[in-house]
């Protein structure tokens, strides 16, 4: 019996479109894991298969060869349980919002071990990080004991579930391979999948605002998520949402928490509200909760929402009060305005320029061993339609030096298309 193909041959044979054995992708896969194949040659895959893609078999073995890895959970005896995520978008607030309104009283518990900031899209753990005192990371132990006494849990689970994706993950993130349906719904899967819940509520946004380009390519991507997670016994609910600006026109950190925190009080964007109530929607059907949509608004409405936050940021650590009090978030040192050069109308505001911006400002990695920082981003002021003058601000870059915040500047003068 022949052994696998050298891991020089599975590239090759990729890169030309042929076909290759789904157990030659697990052993290049498990090859990488172990030290066997190096980042380069992983990284050459990773954009060979985002760029072609590959067949399901060879998709369905690279989640086997990161579960393989590490622990896998198993959450069937805490009752209906929902992992609600996101592939990455700029501005996600979403999550944190739809997560409350599903803990705040509908009988199913939100355990997510969510993800990081990779590319110019954004993460939730990152942004449950920029709470006061919030952890964003703990023992599986304790992870599993807060969703069964609390009824939400937003956090990495130890060091043991999936530890391969997460180096996965900063590798894609460092070599510019982020994109692809394939490694996208493969990642999101295997993430899901090993944190045990039973229903996984995957948001994946295409479009400049998120890693796939288009709504076809996210389709594709929430299909085979969704194939992938009934392997394991879990149900995906993926749904495609289309991100050419971002969510609650912000991106960074503790932006984005403020942002949700409005919603959460009944004072914040109304399509960000909407947003989340949906993907609240989605999960609780997908458990079997009868009228979700009525309980995802209603949560929302009533203030239950805001009850299941403070309830929840309290159990990990963070200061509760910031439901009430944003300005216990942290805040940039430096506001700048990105002013108009000349009058008009907004048309377009581009989701990926913000990302990027905020990104360069240290709100997202440029090299895996960067810290986040949790107070800097962009807020859009000057929405699609509103007319401005030359001079008047398009949008506030909030920076950590005014050296950043000038390149911040330059690039956002890009993401505005003015009309007349």
């Amino acid at each position: 019996m022949e052994g696998p193909l050298p891991t020089v041959e599975v590239l090759e044979r990729t890169r030309r479109g042929e076909a290759v054995a789904p157990e030659d992708v697990a052993a290049l896969v498990n090859a990488w894991v172990s030290g066997a194949a190096s980042d380069a040659q992983m990284a050459a895959w990773c954009a060979t298969a985002g760029l072609r893609g590959v067949p399901y078999d060879a998709s369905l073995a690279v989640v086997r060869a990161l579960l393989a890895g590490g622990d896998r959970l198993e959450l069937g005896r805490l009752g209906r349980t929902v992992d609600i995520r996101s592939a990455g978008g700029v501005g996600d607030s979403a999550l944190v919002i739809a997560a409350s309104c599903i803990a705040a009283g509908a009988g199913v518990i939100v355990a997510s071990t969510g993800a990081r900031s990779i590319a110019h899209v954004g993460g939730v753990l990152d942004a449950v990080a920029a709470i006061p005192g919030m952890r964003d990371q703990m023992p599986v132990e304790t992870w599993v004991l807060q969703a069964r006494d609390t009824g939400i849990v937003i956090a990495e689970a130890g060091q043991r579930l999936v530890p391969a994706e997460r180096r996965l993950a900063d590798l894609r993130d460092s070599t510019a391979t982020a994109g692809g349906d394939v490694l996208v719904a493969a990642a999101a899967a295997a993430r899901g999948i090993s944190g045990g819940a039973g229903v996984i509520a995957l948001e994946m946004p295409a479009g400049t605002g998120g890693l796939l380009p288009d709504a076809a390519r996210a389709g594709a991507a929430c299909d085979l998520a969704g194939r992938l997670g009934a392997e394991w016994h879990r149900t995906i609910i993926a749904r495609t949402s289309v991100r050419d600006y971002p969510v609650g026109w912000v991106a960074g950190h503790a932006l984005e928490v403020r942002a949700a925190l409005a919603v959460l009080r009944g004072e914040g964007d109304a399509a960000l509200a909407s947003a989340a109530a949906d993907l609240a929607a989605a999960a609780l059907r997908g458990t079997g909760s009868a009228d979700a949509d009525d309980a995802a608004r209603a949560a929302l409405a009533d203030g239950r929402a805001a009850l299941a936050a403070e309830r929840w940021i309290a159990a990990q650590g963070g200061d509760a009060a910031v439901v009430t009090h944003p300005e216990l978030l942290p805040v940039a040192q430096v506001r700048t305005p990105v002013a108009a050069v000349a009058g008009g109308v907004v048309e377009r505001v581009n989701a990926g320029t913000v990302g990027a911006a905020a990104r360069w400002l240290g709100a997202g990695r440029l090299d895996p061993g960067q810290i986040i920082d949790p107070a800097v981003g962009v807020e859009v002021v000057a929405r699609p339609g509103t007319r401005v003058g030359a001079g008047d601000p398009l949008a506030i870059v909030h920076a950590s030096d005014e050296w950043l915040a000038a390149r911040a500047v330059q690039m956002l003068h890009g993401a505005f298309a003015m009309g007349g």
